[in-house]
């Protein structure tokens, strides 16, 4: 029978994970009902969904060398082969891991600080509204959330317990990590660093711990460069797209997140062959994937070199917009996909209230002379680290959200502790550092994407759903909104037409010609209906 103790782990154990997993669960259902995405799929969603289907149809190994990462597709393509292609199936079992990262948030926090801490970050996480939004797509948004924290969870317990099978096991799950974001790779060796460092085992237990914890990393990083290798020859450690996105973050039109580059066409189908055919342009030879990801990580450094002024106050742009109220879309828009599901909109929880928080409590690790908390401040400093090289999208900060949250209910817990404890000194300058990081993560530093993309992805869905009318008025809606949007024209027009409303259409293709004059596809059409009498 367990102690009081642990059957009150237990009892808090379960409580988050059935509030989180309700929560997620609600979500989906909505979804299914109201959300013309839920088996449909633009950009990433899209390739990831193709690439598991071709697993499954002609075989695991592949033939060429990974550019995105790789594990959310093989992930998918798992529950394909076992479960069928089932969306509802795969939003469920993202649903469980959510609700699973919220658990070991709980458990984290009551082992570094205390049950309260514990509790405080995992009811945060089980109820932030962009973490069960993400659990709802097809994207490896979850996947990585989960591996994350389950690794941290084991280097803790590992670490504190001197257990070379916790820093194995936690080793393999940060490789595993790594390969669905591709920049953990950054965290390995500043675990090796923390466990060398750490004083309170002698230096032979240290190295030996280091050494644990890389062969667990190995186990998973090996095989896939090896794997890299016999399918090309080129040896890459896990994808090919390092330098690109660098280089995405880093040019004279980059604003701290995605930027449109002119000879790139911003679809994962074709992103790859853009990059790499014109790098060959420029260097006029031909180049393997490893080649290609060195010189745009070139051309990137080569702008820092020549901007360092402009890079600065880039990167604290990035800075900002990590810790920033907006939730910047990339496929998917947040607050358009609240018209689908109530649950995103009846929760109040947002990162700029959090921020405050965030900040104190990773003030506070800092402060603490233990060496728990010191390792999960690190971490999380160094995650942030790792997207702000790059740039910031809001999925790219949620794997360490969960530590964030947990970080954050340590910070209410010092706040009250202070007011609590009339230690006004210290309350007092904690106030003024909760005030000035609000007012910095609520400040508008981009400006808000409007609903048009949204919309005309809506419509897209709808057609491919059969339900043309409905995607006629979402593009309607689109146009409202950004009258000479030319993807939305342009798809409006061709629908109008298949529905014979020949004179909106007519007066949708000469919309298109007032702001594209060469359009072939806009004369052909009116020149058609025109030579018809229609």
């Amino acid at each position: 029978m367990p102690g009081a103790r642990q059957q009150r782990i237990i009892f808090w154990a379960a409580g988050i994970f059935l509030l989180a997993f309700l929560l997620r669960y609600t979500h989906l259902v909505a979804i299914q009902q109201n959300s013309p995405f839920f088996n449909v799929f633009p950009g990433d969603l899209g390739a990831y969904d193709k690439w598991a289907t071709r697993i499954v149809e002609q075989g695991w190994l592949g033939n060429e060398v990974f550019y995105q990462d790789p594990l959310y597709p093989y992930f998918l393509a798992i529950i394909y082969k076992v479960l069928g292609r089932d969306f509802f199936t795969v939003y469920a079992v993202q649903a469980v891991l959510g609700a699973a990262t919220a658990v070991i948030v709980f458990l984290l926090g009551s082992r570094i600080f205390s049950k309260s801490v514990g509790i405080i970050g995992g009811v945060l996480y089980g109820c932030y509204a962009p973490a069960i939004f993400f659990d709802g797509l097809l994207l490896k948004v979850s996947l990585a959330t989960f591996l994350l924290c389950l690794a941290v969870y084991f280097l803790i317990k590992g670490t504190f317990k001197e257990t070379g099978t916790g820093l194995i096991f936690a080793g393999l799950l940060l490789g595993l990590a790594s390969l669905a974001r591709a920049n953990f790779l950054l965290l390995m060796p500043v675990v090796v660093l923390l466990l060398l460092l750490n004083r309170q085992p002698p230096l032979y237990r240290r190295l030996v711990m280091a050494l644990f914890f890389t062969v667990g990393t190995m186990l998973v990083l090996v095989p896939v460069a090896a794997r890299n290798y016999v399918v090309s020859g080129d040896l890459v450690v896990t994808t090919s797209q390092a330098g690109q996105n660098f280089y995405i973050g880093h040019n004279k039109a980059a604003n701290g997140t995605y930027v449109k580059l002119a000879f790139v066409r911003p679809d994962p189908l074709y992103e790859q062959q853009d990059f790499h055919k014109e790098a060959e342009r420029r260097l006029g030879r031909k180049l393997v994937p490893a080649e290609v990801s060195r010189y745009w990580l070139g051309q990137g450094l080569d702008f820092i070199k020549k901007e360092p002024v402009t890079f600065l106050q880039l990167t604290g742009k990035k800075i900002v917009l990590f810790f920033n109220n907006y939730e910047i879309p990339d496929n998917h828009n947040f607050y358009f996909h609240k018209r689908y599901s109530s649950v995103l909109g009846s929760l109040p929880l947002t990162l700029g209230l959090l921020s405050p928080f965030i900040v104190l409590g990773l003030l506070g690790m800092f402060h603490e002379r233990r060496t728990e908390p010191l390792f999960l401040a690190v971490i999380q400093v160094v995650y942030i680290g790792s997207v702000i090289l790059f740039y910031v999208f809001s999925r790219y900060r949620m794997p360490v959200l969960p530590l964030l949250c947990l970080s954050a209910g340590y910070g209410i817990t010092l706040f009250y502790n202070q007011f609590a404890g009339q230690r006004w000194g210290r309350f007092m300058f904690s106030l003024i550092i909760s005030a000035a990081v609000f007012a910095v993560s609520t400040y508008q530093v981009i400006k808000p994407f409007d609903f048009s993309h949204s919309y005309t992805d809506e419509a897209i869905a709808y057609e491919i759903r059969g339900d043309d009318m409905q995607a006629l008025a979402s593009y309607q809606q689109a146009l409202k909104i950004r009258p000479d949007y030319p993807r939305a024209l342009e798809r409006a027009g061709k629908l109008q037409v298949k529905l014979k409303k020949y004179d909106e259409a007519r007066q949708t293709y000469k919309r298109i010609l007032k702001t594209n004059p060469q359009s072939v596809e806009a004369k052909y059409q009116i020149m058609w209906m025109d030579k018809k009498g229609l």
